[in-house]
């Protein structure tokens, strides 16, 4: 039988002081003590030396101040190991210790790394480097190597969470944590193991692929629609530029004929540049017209500025009319004269309509122009439509290829058939599902041992108030809901109520867990867990025992008991960090009880001074 047991934890203090706490194997080791001793920094101390990535727990003044190094010393089936790692207040980073022949050194020094380390504590615990997530989440990816420290979480219960009512395991805000938790239950329960990984991960591959390759056939038809609704576009096209005489009737030939166009295409002929000479002529017709009317539309421009011409030149009527009143000269005279003729002269062109006689010529060229275009332009759809003439080279070759690649994209997406790739997927599906089916029998096999086992331990750990009820635990929301069958009522943990109540199905959850566990000899689930405080919903906050105390021999009593039954499956070991004295439980009579140390109180505690 598999068995991972604690043997010693080492404080190598900062005063020269080796605090070493020895553990029994097979027995409920109890560290107890006054508050603000350290107890509850043990837990945290394992799980550190353990590769946590973190120290969160341990506290930093009364504690790893006043350490250099913290050890642990594990015995892992017949072998014996010692892991250490510097505190943090050390200022060593990335250090680690390892002996596989478990020495306790006078002062550790840094000998290995920890990729390493944890390739060696993985191997120990019997992880097969095949053991893998088969099933991603929002925060662990399908197919993630599966790591010793993923075990461990079914290993700690710490203060605060050894009696809450909402949820089972630690650090609950941890989403990462918990989706870890879900995701290697079945291999914590011994029902999943590398096999079975690897089965369940080629399995989530293809029906992954089988998945998209459904989409792609989607995506197909649609393309397939969409082109042969493009195939009498390309074909009228194809005759608009002269590359085929006409549309075949049987569209179902549509692509055949434009593939051979494509194949079999040759030069346009020389009389495609018919269109392109009458396009030539009509734009050439077109800017000799507009020239002729920008000239005509200046003919109103020059009339204008004569009659301008005309109004500066009145005053010479006004000289000519008071001609008596005026000093004549040889010279006065003769300007008068000329200014008289130069206004007759214009008032004689402004008066005549033939002041520019080839207005009326450019008029008939436009008019004559305009006929020649619309004839042209007759002729263009004439030749369209006749489909006598071809287009440009320049057109054609732009067409082609355009057809070409239509009809490349066209052949890809068809050149392989999803329809066989299918039938090859559905036929491994199949064979996978047939060898997970035994897999899948055996974890609901295992579940029903969990909830029955659960159920066991509370006839001795008695819920208050629900006497009737069954136990069940929920895998996805990883609490325990009570049902009772009399009443047809489901009662969610949540709103139990009482923390005594939610201490024991804490207890009872885990212990029956690490017996599934033990049964299957899972060998990657370790044989210890450590429960700080169990007695917490027995003495208020002042430290006096309630009322109810006797509640807390049951719980004693339970762990006693699971310690005796599991020396049948390899062992198992209990750390309990509590405040009660060592007579509590030897008034009980509980000999697999094993107090580490001395109790811890006064001047004593974790740290020696």
């Amino acid at each position: 039988m598999n068995s991972i047991q604690i043997l010693n934890i080492f404080l190598w203090q900062k005063n020269g002081h080796l605090r070493n706490l020895e553990f029994k194997e097979n027995h409920v080791n109890v560290i107890t003590g006054d508050s603000g001793k350290g107890k509850s920094s043990v837990l945290y101390i394992i799980d550190y030396c353990l590769l946590s990535s973190e120290a969160k727990g341990i506290s930093k003044a009364n504690i790893d101040s006043k350490v250099n190094w913290y050890g642990i010393r594990l015995k892992i089936n017949e072998s014996i190991v010692t892991i250490a790692r510097p505190s943090l207040s050390s200022g060593l980073e990335n250090a680690f210790f390892y002996s596989d022949n478990g020495e306790i050194p006078d002062h550790p020094s840094n000998n290995i790394k920890i990729d390493n380390l944890k390739t060696i504590i993985n191997a120990a615990f019997g992880i097969d480097t095949e053991l893998k997530v088969p099933y991603g989440g929002k925060f662990v990816r399908a197919g993630t190597r599966v790591s010793f420290r993923n075990f461990l979480s079914h290993c700690y219960q710490d203060q605060t969470t050894i009696a809450s009512p909402d949820y089972l395991y630690i650090r609950p805000s941890d989403k990462k944590f918990q989706e870890r938790v879900q995701r290697t239950f079945k291999m914590a329960l011994g029902v999943e193991n590398a096999s079975t990984s690897l089965i369940k991960s080629r399995l989530s591959d293809l029906e992954q692929r089988k998945l998209t390759l459904e989409k792609r056939r989607e995506n197909l038809e649609k393309k397939r629609l969409t082109f042969h609704q493009e195939l009498s576009d390309l074909a009228q096209e194809a005759v608009n530029v002269g590359a085929l005489r006409e549309i075949p009737i049987d569209s179902t030939s549509l692509l055949t004929t434009l593939r051979d166009v494509v194949i079999s295409s040759d030069l346009p002929q020389i009389q495609s540049s018919e269109i392109d000479n009458i396009s030539k002529e009509i734009f050439s017709l077109k800017s000799k017209n507009k020239k002729y009317t920008d000239f005509l539309d200046s003919k109103s421009d020059y009339t204008n500025e004569a009659k301008l011409t005309a109004d500066a030149l009145r005053a010479i009527d006004v000289i000519n009319a008071n001609e008596e009143n005026i000093f004549r000269t040889d010279f006065s005279s003769a300007l008068v004269s000329h200014l008289q003729n130069e206004l007759f002269k214009l008032r004689e062109k402004i008066k005549s309509k033939n002041a520019a006689p080839f207005v009326g010529e450019v008029k008939e060229i436009i008019a004559e122009n305009k006929k020649r275009i619309s004839k042209l332009e007759s002729q263009i759809q004439e030749l369209k439509i006749s489909g006598s003439i071809r287009a440009n080279p320049k057109d054609y070759f732009k067409y082609l290829g355009r057809l070409e690649t239509k009809i490349d994209l066209y052949a890809s997406d068809s050149s392989t058939s999803p329809d066989q790739d299918d039938e090859d997927l559905d036929d491994r599906i199949k064979q996978l599902r047939t060898e997970l089916e035994d897999d899948r029998s055996r974890t609901e096999i295992a579940k029903r041992k969990l909830d029955s086992l659960i159920n066991e331990r509370l006839k001795n750990l008695k819920l208050k108030g629900y006497e009737g009820f069954e136990a069940l635990f929920s895998e996805s929301d990883r609490i325990i809901n009570l049902y009772s069958s009399e009443k047809d009522a489901f009662e969610h943990m949540p709103d139990i109520g009482s923390a005594s109540n939610y201490l024991y199905l804490h207890l009872a959850y885990f212990l029956s867990l690490h017996e599934v566990a033990k049964e299957r000899n899972t060998s990657w689930m370790p044989s210890f867990i450590v429960f700080d405080q169990p007695s917490t919903p027995y003495f208020t906050t002042s430290g006096t025992p309630t009322d109810d105390i006797k509640s807390l021999d049951a719980v004693f009593i339970e762990l006693n008991s699971f310690v005796h039954k599991m020396d049948d499956l390899g062992g198992f070991q209990i750390i309990l960090l509590e405040h009660v004295e060592e007579s509590h439980w030897k008034n009980l009579g509980l000999e697999r009880f094993h107090l580490v140390d001395k109790e811890l109180r006064e001047d004593y505690g974790l740290i020696l001074e």
